[in-house]
């Protein structure tokens, strides 16, 4: 099993649409999927499910384990372990479980136990820290998954970070603007301390007794996706030229800590994945109707142009998909 997380600090990149699609697509290739919904504000859940089965999923009279917030409640109130997660089967071989408000309290515990993971004698801080990893792992296996995508919001924050601990790699949208560039220069440092600080927790922990439930995850970046917003992905609008002419240099740079490349269209870059056209017009139809872009119908209110647009997104999300298996060495059926 592998696990993935989109993420970048600034939102409205697209990150949620572009996981909801990705494990639709996944799915659709034969591989088994589960979907996390590590965001408080719950983006992804919603686009799954609708508001009726949300609520059900809310109520205080639950089962335990139907959310990832009663999934790891128990941990936050230091009364016990992790639940195992009782999961939505959303789409032939493909899992969610659904977010919920009530994660947005783990936070805070995330922000005081990190700074006590140092201490081999702190059983507590290492059991909230790795809690999310835990669960991945727990509905890995009960889903017998090939791949986890982890949804997260746009922050910075310690909710965030033990997100990216329990997941493999990390791929980061973008758009062609000032606001990326400044959300790469954010992220990729932000990316290299907290994977040096683990780094440090882990060697304090080796050969003791926690040493078997610390995450080896390196949450390595594999690549970035820009999407071209209203316009085609080979010719960005004259506006935007400018700042995607820069997203390779200051990727290699502030992610993958290397030197400066200079000048490097994305055609030669091998860290650009994928340029995707945004679709703009097709998203709304597809969250109303909770379907991926690609299995959008007339029904759906699709007409005209869109026909082809729902073709051309059906191969877009496939080459994507496809890639990203490549880089994660996750194996498609045949």
């Amino acid at each position: 099993m592998k696990s993935l997380v989109l993420f970048n600090n600034k939102g409205g990149v697209g990150k949620t649409t572009l996981t909801f699609n990705f494990a639709h697509m996944a799915a659709r290739l034969g591989l088994r999927v589960v979907v996390l919904d590590y965001d408080p504000q719950c983006n992804v859940s919603s686009i799954f499910l609708a508001e009726e089965t949300l609520a059900g999923l809310w109520d205080k009279d639950a089962p335990p384990g139907v959310t990832v917030a009663s999934s790891i409640d128990l941990v936050r109130r230091g009364k016990g372990e992790v639940r195992n997660p009782v999961m939505k089967e959303v789409a032939e071989r493909l899992f969610l479980l659904p977010g919920d408000l009530l994660l947005s309290r783990f936070e805070q515990t995330l922000a005081e136990e990190w700074p006590k993971t140092r201490s081999v004698e702190n059983e507590r801080a290492l059991a909230v820290t790795t809690a999310l990893d835990l669960l991945s792992n727990r509905a890995a296996q009960i889903a017998n998954a090939d791949i986890v995508f982890a949804d997260v919001g746009p922050s910075l924050g310690a909710l965030n970070r033990a997100a990216l601990l329990a997941c493999d790699f990390v791929v980061l949208p973008l758009a062609p603007d000032l606001f990326s560039l400044q959300g790469l220069r954010n992220v990729g440092p932000t990316l290299d301390e907290w994977r040096r600080d683990w780094d440090s927790v882990r060697k304090d922990h080796l050969g003791g007794r926690d040493e078997a439930r610390l995450p080896p995850h390196a949450f390595e970046p594999i690549g970035y996706i820009v999407q071209q917003h209203l316009a085609r992905a080979d010719r960005p609008v004259l506006g935007s030229r400018k700042w995607a002419d820069l997203i390779p240099a200051v990727y290699t740079q502030e992610v993958l800590g290397g030197a400066s490349v200079g000048a490097l269209a994305f055609d030669d870059d091998p860290n650009c994945i994928a340029r995707l056209k945004h679709f703009s017009s097709l998203v709304p139809l597809a969250q109303v109707s909770r379907k991926p872009l690609f299995d959008l119908k007339q029904a759906d209110g699709i007409s005209g142009g869109q026909i082809q647009a729902v073709a051309q997104a059906r191969k877009e999300f496939e080459q994507v998909v496809r890639q990203l298996c490549t880089r994660m060495s996750v194996t498609i059926p045949p």
